[in-house]
């Protein structure tokens, strides 16, 4: 199969293109104007494009003559100045991906959307495909992007378009090179950054689980439906924990009331006025919660498997160390 994969030099990106090389699908995998090509990306078999997703032209373009495409492509940020590009590159650009695919016709389109399109449930109860979105009040903007372009892709397929949606967890691994803000945690903890934890819960998983939930997605998937690719869901306190002790970390890890939290988010709004801040007011509201999922769904209709978060997170610390972000 002739696959366009978007997003290619991103973390889940790369792997997921090199997992449908590896099996013999003809690659063509993107990179964004500007985008440094990374060690992953760049041992990626197959053809190389570079357009801008928010530009309607360039992505017709790179869908011609492609039978499918996995759209990966989207800005992965917790904080900026002006977000108004994150909306342009999560919403248009999904929009203009779909419009492109659908006028080439393509068979399928793969979106990856993320749980934080979805819902969460009281109590700390797992979340499921069927979770409504209830996060208007307290989501940050890359959360919201996300829940936006869902309901686009959503809507294409509503229209009688082949359009699978995944809904990734909070992915750790190899080749996290920005890192990612969820790699950021890892690093932060190891490097003394992140000295405590606060109320709440992630869901981790590991970032090869991820990308082989999204080809599993691209043959098996059921048009109109979302497949939650996650993993564990743990407390931050476990999660802190279990980084220190896999990583011998020397800086200790101590419980902080939300009130502290938020003091410190608050605090955190003054810098951002001058420079990107460790933590947010916004950002404290949002992560505090508990973001437990129940991937049963994909296990069931896709075969999605999950590896140990153990080892997940020991493979995650070593390439951080080997690398040299820790």
């Amino acid at each position: 199969m002739k696959v366009l994969v978007t997003g290619a030099g991103g973390f889940i990106g790369a792997h997921v293109a090199r997992l449908l090389a590896a099996r013999g699908d003809d690659v063509r995998w993107a990179l964004a104007p500007g985008e440094v090509e990374s060690p992953e990306a760049a041992a990626i078999p197959g053809d190389r494009v570079v357009f801008d997703v928010r530009d309607l032209p360039a992505t017709r373009a790179a869908v011609d003559g492609v039978e499918a495409v996995m759209h990966l492509a989207a800005a992965y940020v917790t904080w900026a100045r002006d977000m108004r590009p994150l909306y342009q590159v999560n919403v248009e650009g999904t929009r203009n991906v779909l419009r492109a695919a659908a006028d080439a016709g393509v068979k399928r389109v793969v979106h990856t959307s993320s749980i934080a399109a979805l819902g969460l449930e009281p109590g700390g109860r797992p979340a499921t495909e069927e979770t409504a979105f209830n996060q208007h009040d307290k989501a940050i903007h890359y959360a919201l992007s996300k829940y936006y372009s869902e309901r686009v892709a959503l809507a294409a397929a509503s229209r009688g378009m082949s359009v699978v949606v995944v809904n990734p967890g909070f992915p750790f691994g190899v080749g996290d090179r920005r890192p990612t803000p969820t790699g950021r945690i890892i690093v932060h903890i190891l490097n003394g950054r992140y000295f405590g934890h606060g109320p709440g819960s992630i869901n981790a998983v590991e970032v090869e689980d991820v990308a082989r939930g999204h080809v599993l997605a691209l043959d098996k998937g059921a048009s109109g439906r979302r497949y939650l690719l996650t993993g564990h869901n743990v407390t931050w306190g476990e999660f802190h924990g279990l980084v220190k002790r896999l990583g011998d970390g020397r800086f200790p890890q101590v419980r902080l009331p939300y009130a502290v939290l938020l003091g410190m988010g608050l605090l955190g709004d003054a810098v951002g006025r001058f420079k990107e801040p460790l933590i947010d007011s916004r950002t404290v509201r949002y992560s505090t919660q508990h973001f437990c999922y129940d991937c049963s769904r994909a296990r069931d209709e896709l075969g999605y498997t999950v590896t140990p978060l153990e080892e997940a997170v020991k493979r995650a610390i070593d390439w951080f160390r080997a690398e040299g972000y820790a």
